[in-house]
């Protein structure tokens, strides 16, 4: 699941449906939690051995990421090591898709899990949301993946979102209602290359920012 733009200076706007808006936010008057990560670590399975990072495009590795929420709306901003290009390479294996996400931990008491989700049922983790941009060879999408049904027995629920994309920055924009309204949550970025369908064990994962557990909203 993972549309076309002009790389370089040039910003490229997609929202998913004519009535959604574009992503324009003041962040001097929103709540803001923002992370940075070196440029370069980025590799293929975290494997950080000698060459592993030369082998990741730099616009799969990231160098900044916040979230900020500004009246009913929640921006996620990941920054990269450079221009994403309007047609990136195809991740080697089956599907070839590219994935920049941000997961949330919007309920620390509960782990989603089951044959209708992203990972395997037996792969239980504390995040209730993805809010994706993806690449699956032909064209980019913006994904919000709702995890919380899986905790009853039914599927997750993904639901197209607004996103942009400009130069090295990548920005997605989310309604506060889609999420719950929460007031606070954990949350990471990361960026990854899928091989399968979901749900499955065909992801790679190549950089994430914080690399160890979740950063604060609000900070």
């Amino acid at each position: 699941m993972l549309l076309g733009f002009l790389a370089g200076c040039t910003d490229r706007h997609t929202p998913t449906s004519p009535n959604q808006p574009t992503l324009a936010f003041d962040a001097s008057a929103s709540l803001t939690s923002g992370v940075t990560d070196p440029a370069g670590d980025a590799a293929w399975n975290r494997n950080t051995g000698p060459g592993a990072e030369a082998k990741v495009p730099d616009y799969l590795d990231i160098v900044t990421a916040a979230v900020s929420k500004k009246g009913g709306t929640f921006a996620f901003t990941m920054s990269l090591a450079d221009v994403l290009p309007a047609s990136p390479q195809p991740a080697s294996g089956g599907l070839g898709t590219y994935d920049w996400f941000f997961e949330l931990d919007t309920d620390p008491a509960t782990f989603p899990s089951g044959k209708d989700g992203v990972f395997p049922q037996n792969q239980a983790l504390p995040i209730e949301f993805f809010v994706a941009v993806e690449w699956d060879g032909s064209q980019f999408t913006g994904v919000l993946f709702d995890l919380r049904p899986l905790l009853t027995g039914s599927p997750m629920i993904l639901t197209p979102v607004a996103f942009s994309i400009g130069g090295t920055q990548i920005q997605l924009s989310v309604d506060a209602s889609a999420l719950g309204d929460p007031s606070n949550f954990g949350w990471a970025a990361a960026t990854c290359a899928r091989h399968a369908h979901y749900p499955s064990d065909g992801v790679q994962c190549l950089d994430r920012a914080p690399d160890g557990g979740f950063a604060a909203w609000p900070q």
